[in-house]
């Protein structure tokens, strides 16, 4: 064997290696870590996946939603696989479910011992059953290759859980384990309903995620005092003139970009309810348009920092937070 296959040999082994590396220290370290697994929106952008947050604390990862692509880039920002234990999905659009398949099997291989929890408005159980029938196949084949002591069959797949709808102004608690909240509650994104946003607490700590709406009261209830939000933003002054340019040329097309501007929040309306809520931290997320399309992040930034007094934010795809408990 010559030296440059050996060298060639050892640097694969060693990639091999690095390859399922993650950070275990965030499943105990009493720290509430929140990172962006996907910052993206449906229209393509090479730097950014879709929807997808993890909140990791109290031995376990979450995911707020599971875009396309989020898994990988959940991989590359070392979240701890293994350690899934339950998907929270606000509404079904398909950029807020397109890898929700990839994070049940591919955190299965990881090492889950168990069904992947998966909470959702009604319909999520509809969801889980065409995931996990699209997916059987595939656990199957691999449980014949690798053996039930390496992938046991039984922590393959997924256990649907419906959250039934809060009430107008309600915050349903989800669940808690270890120390770690979980609520759910009503947003605005008309005609999706209902659609949920969440706030995750943990040791004084708290996180919110808007999912997809348009400007919400409920929204600024639900996130009062948190220590961070992630709220949907798009450059509506933007998307309203590419739908006029498009009128006639794209008449589809430009009918499908106005639409969408009834149901999400602009950067300022972010920014507004942020500013109400009195929030820490206001991150811009679920980026639309693609922000390289519009001369950057500072697009989003333009108008929203003129609104939010505290410090703001531009999600991108790894972006990580650690929160330190609340001193009592």
């Amino acid at each position: 064997m010559t030296t440059r296959l050996l060298a060639l040999l050892g640097a694969f082994s060693i990639a091999v290696l690095a390859q399922p590396a993650v950070d275990v220290a965030m499943l105990t370290d009493g720290k509430l870590h929140v990172i962006v697994c996907g910052s993206g929106s449906p229209l393509p952008d090479p730097e950014r996946a879709g929807a997808c947050v993890a909140v990791i604390a109290a031995q376990q990862v979450i995911l707020i939603d599971s875009g396309s692509g989020s898994w990988r880039k959940a991989t590359v920002a070392k979240v701890p696989g293994q350690a899934l234990s339950a998907v929270l999905l606000t509404h079904f659009h398909s950029d807020h479910i397109g890898d929700l398949g990839e994070a049940m099997t591919m955190s299965w291989t990881n090492g889950r011992p168990a069904s992947l929890d998966v909470y959702g408005p009604p319909g999520v159980e509809r969801i889980v059953r065409g995931f996990t029938e699209a997916y059987e196949l595939d656990g199957q084949y691999r449980v014949r290759h690798h053996g039930e002591d390496v992938l046991p069959a039984k922590a393959h797949g997924m256990t649907a859980h419906v959250i039934e709808p809060p009430g107008a102004e309600e915050r349903k608690l989800v669940f808690q384990k270890n120390g770690l909240s979980v609520y759910a509650f009503l947003v605005d994104h008309r005609p999706i309903e209902p659609a949920y946003g969440y706030r995750l607490e943990y040791h004084g700590r708290s996180v919110v995620v808007s999912g997809d709406t348009s400007y919400s009261d409920n929204l600024v209830r639900h996130a009062s005092g948190a220590d961070l939000l992630l709220h949907d933003a798009m450059l509506k002054n933007f998307i309203t003139l590419a739908s006029g340019s498009m009128a006639k040329p794209q008449p589809r097309t430009a009918k499908m970009l106005r639409d969408i501007l009834t149901y999400h929040a602009s950067a300022e309306d972010a920014a507004k309810a942020a500013e109400a809520a009195h929030v820490e931290t206001l991150v811009l997320t679920h980026l639309v348009p693609v922000p390289g399309a519009v001369g950057g992040e500072s697009a989003f930034v333009k108008g929203a920092g003129d609104v939010f007094k505290g410090k703001l934010l531009v999600a991108h795809d790894g972006m990580r937070f650690d929160l330190d408990p609340k001193p009592e």
